[in-house]
């Protein structure tokens, strides 16, 4: 299958290249006084013009290549149902909307895919600095910055946290309560806060935080689909807050992921584990 998936990340990326691409355009002209047509799809949920336009061209490049996969994007309720195809495209070609909206850089996009409901092929790009982590099931995750064009390094997580002094990336956007307990539990000793899931869980793999967890509903499928494969590539254990793996092949309209997420060093898994099991009240 590596040259079946070859193509696959080679379309992903070149899909989420395209998208990050706009989304960076239209971030430049906003810093410069453009507008982005900033309107509320749901109550407290914005949407920008540079989330739709991103979907556009994500969603087209994918269609042209692989006209029989499904695609489930977040900027499409229509496709929520999508998830027991063979192949079904996860795309969240705007993650940090609010992020976008404060201009502070931190929001990045993604684009998945699974396998029979298997993450298999995942691409993380953050317009605002070019960083690109890209990773392929069995294959090795890969970093970097499009500038450079195609040169590129292995991802490694860090393996060896220090337990008395751990480090939590934490949401900007969306801090639970259940946040102050898992940092009490855990003997946190610092608190590295930023938007985007994708963007914390790259601070854990790049070795600027040891632990990323989210102990709230809040995060959809589209949020975990590409950030699990590299993870989970670069070396690190990705979970839902009960320690069980995310499920990807869910009823017509299930996106929400209930119990959250948890990434880290399997040095650290058990105790990461216990902790948010216990701030779910499982424990």
């Amino acid at each position: 299958m590596n040259g079946e998936q070859d193509h696959l990340l080679e379309v992903a990326r070149r899909a989420a290249r395209s998208g990050a691409e706009e989304i960076r355009d239209i971030y430049q002209q906003y810093l410069s006084g453009g507008s982005i047509d900033i309107r509320d799809k749901a109550v407290n949920d914005p949407v920008t013009a540079a989330d739709m336009a991103a979907n556009r061209i994500i969603t087209h490049t994918l269609r042209e290549a692989f006209p029989d996969h499904a695609i489930l994007t977040e900027e499409e309720p229509d496709t929520w149902g999508e998830t027991g195809h063979e192949w079904v495209w996860m795309i969240d070609p705007l993650d940090g909307t609010r992020d976008f909206i404060k201009a502070n850089g931190e929001f990045v996009t993604m684009v998945g895919v699974t396998h029979y409901a298997e993450p298999t092929i995942g691409v993380v790009i953050e317009p605002a600095t070019g960083l690109e982590l890209c990773a392929s099931k069995g294959l090795g995750a890969y970093k970097n910055f499009l500038s450079d064009g195609e040169k590129s390094s292995k991802l490694t997580a860090p393996q060896d946290p220090d337990l008395t002094g751990l480090r939590i990336a934490i949401s900007r956007s969306h801090r639970d309560s259940k946040v102050d307990e898992l940092i009490r539990l855990l003997d946190v000793k610092r608190e590295i806060s930023s938007g985007s899931v994708g963007r914390k869980m790259a601070l854990v793999i790049n070795g600027e935080a040891d632990l990323y967890v989210h102990p709230a509903r809040g995060t959809k499928l589209w949020d975990t689909c590409a950030c699990e494969v590299i993870a989970s590539e670069a070396g690190l254990v990705f979970l839902s807050g009960t320690g069980e793996p995310i499920r990807y092949h869910r009823p017509a309209g299930d996106m929400e992921n209930d119990y959250g997420l948890l990434v880290c060093s399997p040095a650290i898994a058990d105790k990461v584990v216990w902790a948010t099991r216990k701030v779910w009240g499982l424990e």
